[in-house]
């Protein structure tokens, strides 16, 4: 098999199970179910999954590399102009796919907590060292929480450009210290 088809054929697996998870849970969901909507065969799945889960973890690891990576970039280049609203923009083409991973919370399948988890360490990076009156882990998971609610919000139905303008108001409001 070329790489190309190999590519296309774990393309094919991978919508497969989006298109599955989009009706049922993921614990409800089959390999003969993702295999249907794939339109490939069981002995295909298995020659380069050993079964769900591991398509899972799969993809989610891919785009939680992604948004690393996304995240990484931002904070290189960090304004004082709408942050969120370039990553949702990046974000946007895998819409459908990020959207449904989100609502999965499988051990090594957790999109949403990868997501947090990245959201809160590069949050670490870009706040100020000012004092509050609250734990700065306080912090950084409300930060994290919030941004991922408007980044799973605006993917489902649109609005980044409003969406991004209230949290960097909301942001800027949580991080004033005067009381």
């Amino acid at each position: 098999m070329t790489d190309l088809r190999k590519f296309k054929t774990k393309r094919d697996i991978q919508a497969g199970l989006i298109a599955k998870l989009q009706t049922k849970r993921f614990t409800e969901v089959t390999v003969n179910d993702i295999c249907t909507a794939a339109l490939v065969g069981r002995s295909t799945f298995y020659h380069h999954y050993v079964d769900k889960y591991a398509l899972l973890t799969e993809m989610v690891s891919e785009r939680a590399a992604e948004f690393d990576r996304l995240l990484d970039e931002r904070v290189a280049v960090v304004t004082d102009d709408e942050p969120l609203l370039a990553l949702y923009e990046q974000l946007e083409g895998d819409a459908a796919t990020i959207t449904c991973l989100l609502q999965v919370h499988e051990h090594d399948g957790d999109l949403s907590a990868r997501y947090l988890y990245s959201l809160a360490r590069h949050a670490e990076t870009l706040l100020p060292r000012v004092t509050l009156p609250v734990p700065q882990d306080f912090v950084l998971e409300l930060y994290s929480t919030t941004a991922l609610t408007a980044i799973s919000w605006s993917l489902r139905h649109g609005e980044p450009e409003a969406i991004s303008h209230f949290m960097n108001q909301v942001v800027k409001t949580m991080l004033s210290t005067e009381a």
